[in-house]
């Protein structure tokens, strides 16, 4: 079986190869010159439209009691008795 030292030597590589394009970006990055987006405001356009928030949050909500029954459903049904 893995050891906790084989597990966290795993982990610890995962997030050195995860952090590395992170830390090679340009923390400041420009508008880009060939997509132009019209509400971008580093480009002047003005500020990014939200949405609807509380529509949002509905959608989130209801993905997750999805979620949650199909998961009660499949256990329910695949369950030795």
């Amino acid at each position: 079986m893995f050891s906790l030292r084989f597990a966290c030597c795993v982990a610890l590589l995962a997030v050195t190869l995860n952090a590395t394009p992170a830390l090679a970006a340009d923390p400041t990055p420009g508008p880009s010159p060939v997509l132009v987006d019209p509400l971008d405001p580093r480009a002047g356009g003005g500020a990014n439209r939200v949405g609807e928030p509380l529509a949002a949050l509905l959608a989130v909500l209801g993905i997750g009691i999805v979620a949650a029954a199909g998961t009660i459903v499949f256990i329910r049904m695949t369950r030795s008795r």
